[in-house]
């Protein structure tokens, strides 16, 4: 487990976690298999997002489902719906992460490991919601 790790890092490792756990996985299993085959980024800050994001997630499901015009939550994919809980978690919960910086991150995981268009979709999403909460990013 590493202690110093970049924002991007930070939320990477949170999103490799929560998309885990998606298949059954516990929290104790995805650290165990991270000690002994991975060198998965991950500290206590990537342990508070994902501990937010599994508190939070039907509010988080239904702040996104408020924005998402285009599709129901049911039909976001899985990664895109990760990637946009923990940008609507931070931008909600998380006062030290400028609005800006988490939509602008979430927009580079959607780059990294959803479709191409998902990219445009989730930063529409999240700008509505920034508008709502008032631009501090």
């Amino acid at each position: 487990m590493s202690d110093r790790l970049t924002r991007p890092e930070v939320r990477e490792g949170a999103f490799l976690v929560l998309y885990q756990l998606l298949f059954g996985t516990t929290l104790e299993e995805i650290d165990e298999l991270n000690a002994e085959a991975f060198d998965m980024a991950k500290n206590e800050q990537t342990d508070e997002i994902v501990k937010g994001v599994l508190e939070h997630d039907e509010e988080l499901a239904g702040i996104i489902a408020k924005y998402s015009t285009s599709r129901s939550v049911s039909r976001i994919a899985k990664v895109n719906m990760i990637i946009l809980k923990i940008a609507v978690y931070e931008m909600k919960y998380c006062e030290r992460v400028p609005n800006a910086a988490a939509i602008n991150e979430a927009v580079e995981l959607a780059k990294k490991y959803s479709l191409k268009a998902d990219s445009g979709f989730i930063n529409g999403i999240l700008n509505s919601y920034m508008r709502e909460l008032g631009n501090n990013g």
